[in-house]
């Protein structure tokens, strides 16, 4: 085929052209495998707002669990102090019920069935009750009673002394806190004088015509010790045969007429006595400390009733 020299030249510049425009195969860089994964990770981070919000809804959480914590501290806290609060009541009562059972009078007649050796003296064996506003306890509380009494036991020295002085009160008492805060409390004390110390006092008083309560229970605030804590409403009462003829003062005997079912040795003496729990007691003022409505809401009452000596 024989072409013109204008046509060939532009076949020879054409395949010139397709020669030169093949794409010649380059081995990808690396900046090229990673470009396509760095933009996709940035297309898919938190931004600023949710940040915030995530912080937010984490330290509500966190603030919702501290507080939990510190309730569940503090209920065990206080479960804690009720128990011991209760241990301790019990044991202030068990302690009174020992002691009042078996304390010792005697009035200014007796006889056979006396219980109290007649062979110490001729002299009446008293026991000291008040009820009301005043008494010979120091500091003691209005409306709860106060109880004093003698009471056999066996000394633990060489002397041959077997009577000892025991006594029962609630009296206010201060304290001062760690942060330097004085707080006041009622608390149920106990006057104990062991026989070793008591025989000579009890022998002096006995030997006396006119004696009195403050001869006989002497150095109370000094001789007297915290039993329990918190203690409010102490009600004493002793039961006679008929009645109860126990009165402020001084008594020698509990007991109304003289006839022979009277020397019954099983009168019965009912007690009753209350505690505030630690948080409670911190709550409440001296003022109200004995109102029955504050006893009845916060306060566990204790109630028993024991046998002791009748004349």
């Amino acid at each position: 085929m024989n072409l013109s020299p204008h046509l060939l030249l532009r076949r020879l510049l054409r395949i010139q052209n397709h020669t030169y425009a093949t794409p010649v195969l380059v081995r990808p860089t690396i900046e090229a495998h990673l470009t396509p994964f760095i933009l996709r990770g940035f297309a898919r981070a938190f931004t600023l707002i949710e940040l915030m919000a995530a912080t937010t809804v984490l330290s509500v959480i966190l603030l919702m669990m501290v507080g939990m914590q510190d309730q569940m501290s503090k209920a065990w806290s206080n479960s804690n102090r009720r128990t011991d609060a209760t241990r301790e009541a019990r044991a202030a009562c068990l302690l009174m019920a020992q002691d009042l059972s078996s304390f010792a009078m005697r009035g200014k007649a007796f006889g056979q069935y006396d219980s109290f050796p007649t062979n110490l003296t001729t002299a009446p064996v008293p026991f000291y009750y008040f009820n009301g506003s005043g008494g010979i306890a120091p500091g003691g509380a209005t409306e709860c009673a106060q109880f004093f009494g003698l009471i056999p036991q066996a000394s633990k020295s060489n002397n041959t002394g077997d009577i000892a002085l025991v006594g029962y009160y609630i009296a206010s008492t201060n304290q001062t806190n760690v942060n330097g805060f004085v707080t006041s409390s009622y608390n149920l004390y106990r006057y104990y004088i062991p026989p070793s110390n008591a025989v000579a006092g009890i022998a002096s008083w006995l030997s006396s015509a006119n004696g009195t309560a403050a001869t006989l229970f002497t150095n109370i605030a000094a001789n007297s010790e915290i039993l329990a804590r918190n203690a409010s409403n102490l009600q004493i009462k002793v039961y006679g045969s008929t009645n109860a003829p126990v009165t402020n003062g001084f008594n020698f005997s509990n007991v109304v007429s003289t006839s022979s079912k009277d020397f019954y040795r099983g009168n019965k003496m009912g007690i009753e006595l209350s505690f505030y729990p630690e948080d409670s007691a911190q709550k409440i003022t001296n003022s109200a400390w004995m109102n029955k409505t504050n006893i009845q809401k916060y306060a566990r009452s204790f109630e028993f009733k024991i046998d002791c000596p009748k004349n």
